[in-house]
């Protein structure tokens, strides 16, 4: 059974930008609930993402022990900052191409949009993709 980090990711294996800079926690399978039935059970075959709060008063809210958003990053320019200087490690290191760090680094802002906009209490995962 794979050990979490402490953003409750997978430790081992590749750690590709999207990990070294979260936007949230990462999961080798889907949790279930009531509604969904068998709430014992996971899903197989998915992954599931779930958004780190947005910022502190969320976290409590909501009571998270993961830090926020706020917490980790200034605001998304400091987030695209870190997640360029991450891709580019990952690509000095041979587990990314030089020419897909821009791709990286494109979709992450978006995506870190999305996240900030949406409402924790949406629990469709629309919000996951982009336009």
């Amino acid at each position: 059974m794979p050990k979490p980090n402490s953003n409750g990711i997978d430790q081992g294996g590749i750690e590709l930008p999207e990990v070294l800079v979260p936007l949230g926690t990462r999961l080798p399978f889907n949790t279930r609930n009531e509604a969904a039935g068998f709430p014992w059970a996971t899903a197989r075959w998915d992954g599931s993402f779930i958004p780190f709060p947005r910022n502190e008063a969320e976290r409590q809210g909501l009571d998270d022990p993961r830090p926020s958003l706020a917490a980790r990053y200034a605001n998304r320019a400091d987030y695209v900052a870190k997640l360029r200087a991450a891709a580019e490690r990952v690509a000095s290191a041979g587990f990314l191409r030089a020419e897909e760090i821009e791709t990286v680094v494109s979709e992450g802002g978006p995506f870190y949009d999305r996240i900030m906009a949406h409402d924790p209490a949406d629990r469709s995962c629309e919000y996951l993709f982009g336009n």
